[in-house]
């Protein structure tokens, strides 16, 4: 499974608490990074197509040598999402959404804490977004076991 969205959606906090209760691997995807991405990533530019090429192959492989495992990854378009699902055909969506007050203030609370995501890329990050019929929609405003819940429940995941 897949928890995509935006930067300051949830992710990694989400992802987490849905792989302690399936039992699942947690993989954050900002752990995959190559050198070069968080470095341009961290000066305010945004990443392209070819820049994130490796990083999803990468993710994919992962993916697929996992029996149970959760990933948090933007997995912002659906050339993404597809690619993911070349290696794991099975994988499921859901994405994570707020609106932009509110990622730009939960991006912001996170500054001090070394992230490399700088609030400056939340309008890339929004731009970019497919949201499309392929992934589940969930608001994360609720307790972080509760959205798991609710994630888990809809998919009926075991």
């Amino acid at each position: 499974m897949v928890i995509a969205g935006v930067s300051g959606s949830g992710k990694s906090t989400i992802g987490k608490h849905v792989a302690g209760i399936l039992g699942a691997d947690f993989l954050d995807a900002d752990a995959y990074h190559p050198p070069e991405n968080i470095l341009k990533m961290s000066r305010g530019i945004p990443l392209e197509d070819k820049d994130r090429e490796g990083w999803i192959q990468t993710l994919g492989q992962e993916l697929a040598r996992r029996e149970k495992v959760v990933l948090a990854c933007s997995a912002l378009k659906l050339a993404y999402r597809d690619h993911l699902r070349k290696w794991a055909p099975d994988a499921l969506f859901a994405l994570l959404v707020l609106n932009k007050t509110e990622l730009g203030e939960r991006i912001a609370g996170r500054a001090n804490s070394g992230h490399f995501m700088p609030s400056s890329l939340l309008d890339s990050q929004l731009s970019t977004l497919e949201a499309g019929l392929d992934m589940n929609q969930f608001e994360n405003r609720r307790p972080p076991e509760e959205v798991a819940r609710r994630i888990i429940e809809t998919l009926k995941l075991q």
